[in-house]
């Protein structure tokens, strides 16, 4: 103990005294909270990270912050998990899709008409929804540039 304070500068009374002394009101509050957040984190079958537990402790009424939580998961070792995609085995070049050839191009890339009805733009995109992914199909006339037809379906 002697050489131990020599070697902070410490006197040997004053490390007598801090070794004593209780835990500050800080660090019981961290304790407490600690238990609260392994139940939460086991509740959530240790997948949950420092925003999920925190949220749970707002909806059980506990006051604190978000860093807060992260402090004591990360001294407790608690570690949340992220949903990630499937990884390509190392060494697997991506495959090559091959060459299709074009499309046959019966305006000729002549994107003018001499009246209505000759020619139409058409194209396809998705929308997200809170229910998933709609493709929309549109066609339009290019004379008028009126939409002459739509589509929208839940597969392509």
């Amino acid at each position: 103990m002697s050489e131990t304070c020599r070697a902070l500068h410490v006197a040997r009374q004053g490390c007598c005294a801090w070794r004593k002394r209780r835990p500050s009101a800080r660090d019981e509050g961290d304790a407490e909270l600690a238990g609260k957040i392994s139940g939460m984190y086991a509740a959530g079958r240790g997948i949950y990270g420092a925003p999920k537990v925190l949220a749970e402790l707002k909806k059980a009424g506990e006051p604190t912050s978000r860093k807060r939580v992260a402090r004591i998961m990360r001294e407790n070792g608690r570690v949340g998990t992220t949903r990630g995609r499937a990884k390509r085995p190392k060494g697997e070049a991506k495959a090559a899709a091959p060459q299709a050839d074009s499309a046959p191009d019966p305006v000729r890339r002549e994107f003018s008409a001499d009246g209505p009805n000759r020619a139409r733009f058409a194209g396809i995109t998705y929308v997200r929804t809170h229910r998933g992914r709609l493709h929309l199909a549109v066609a339009m006339d290019i004379w008028s540039r009126m939409i002459v037809g739509r589509s929208m379906s839940d597969c392509m």
